[in-house]
């Protein structure tokens, strides 16, 4: 081999290498690889360089992982095709701003993950997706996420059913005010300042099991009013910092008018109420009808039957008819045979 071709080959593998660096190489080159996870269809473009959502995937698709990519910009037409999609991964991207509506095709997202990604804020169409239950928007400057959910005056008690909410690390002042969260059973606001910390935003999480604030900065009295209500509602304290001093009551007010002797914390354990009657009311009404269904089809099956044993009688009963002879018609048809005999026999003497 000559110089000449060495060096050729050299600048081609540098050059495409450059090329799948800033993501120049051709969709044929850059393929999602297809799988089955628990009878959903995944499709995992994963660190592939991508700048955008591609357009040529499978719109059937229910897990995207476009995790460890380039995006910055998510666009209204971005999974406009893929409306199937149940769990969406995107962390570890550059995204940067969302343009509205860019989630208005996903009413089946169950979970989407934005953690370590640019986001100032956390558009606010998010919540109000009808089945999404997880939400991870961890290691993000969500430094307008306050004042947008003031000035954008968010609809609640928001759609999204959350039951998991990441916002750790994300330079909080304060837990955000997302209305009532009645299924909402574990939060993470962790590595936040929390210095500015409301504790009726409690009230709201009437439900809650598990919350993770360590490494925040609550002040001694935020400290105090926090570990008193959740040990109050049972919740566990793993994961909340320990408060160094013992406050007096004249300084630090209990927390319970706040929490759970607040009209928010009545509204949400009713709204559990409402939810568990109307679960009860729909399983007994699908069991109430699941019953008649099968009794139904149970009365259609014997009446098929005495339907088809009716026409079997009718059938055999008219054979049977044609067959039988009426005991007068007998009685005649015999005297009738016996007189032409007789007649017979008068006859053949005479001629004799």
């Amino acid at each position: 081999m000559d110089l000449n071709s060495m060096i050729l080959q050299i600048s081609f593998i540098i050059m495409y290498s450059k090329m799948m660096a800033y993501g120049f190489v051709g969709q044929e080159e850059r393929k999602c690889k297809y799988l089955r996870v628990d009878k959903l269809l995944k499709i995992r473009c994963y660190d592939m360089n991508l700048k955008e959502v591609p357009p040529y995937l499978k719109t059937s698709v229910e897990v995207l992982d476009l995790s460890f990519n380039r995006i910055k910009k998510l666009k209204r037409s971005s999974f406009q095709p893929y409306k199937n999609i149940k769990f969406l991964l995107l962390y570890e991207n550059m995204i940067q701003s969302v343009e509205p509506g860019s989630f208005a095709y996903l009413t089946s997202l169950q979970e989407i993950d934005l953690s370590n990604n640019a986001l100032m804020t956390i558009p606010l169409e998010i919540f109000q997706l009808p089945a999404l239950r997880n939400l991870y928007v961890d290691s993000n400057e969500l430094l307008y996420l306050s004042s947008d959910l003031e000035a954008r005056a968010l609809e609640v008690p928001i759609q999204a059913p959350l039951e998991y909410l990441n916002i750790a690390d994300c330079g909080l002042q304060d837990i955000p005010d997302l209305g009532i969260l009645p299924k909402l059973w574990h939060i993470n606001a962790s590595m936040n300042p929390l210095m500015d910390l409301s504790i009726e935003r409690f009230a709201s999480m009437c439900n809650l099991k598990s919350i993770d604030l360590t490494r925040s900065e609550l002040t001694p009295c935020h400290c105090q009013q926090v570990n008193n209500h959740l040990r109050m509602v049972e919740v566990k304290t793993k994961f909340v910092p320990v408060c160094l001093e013992t406050m007096d009551t004249a300084t630090c007010p209990l927390p319970y008018n706040y929490t759970i002797n607040s009209n928010d914390f009545i509204a949400c354990k009713n709204s559990i109420k409402l939810a568990e009657k109307r679960s009860m009311w729909l399983f007994v009404t699908g069991c109430a009808g699941g019953i008649l269904t099968v009794l139904l089809i149970m009365w259609l099956c014997i009446h098929r039957r005495r339907k088809k044993s009716v026409k079997k009688l009718r059938a055999s009963a008219l054979q049977r008819r044609s067959l039988v002879i009426s005991p007068k018609n007998a009685i005649n048809k015999r005297d009738h045979q016996l007189n032409y005999n007789h007649n017979d026999d008068l006859l053949s003497c005479d001629t004799a």
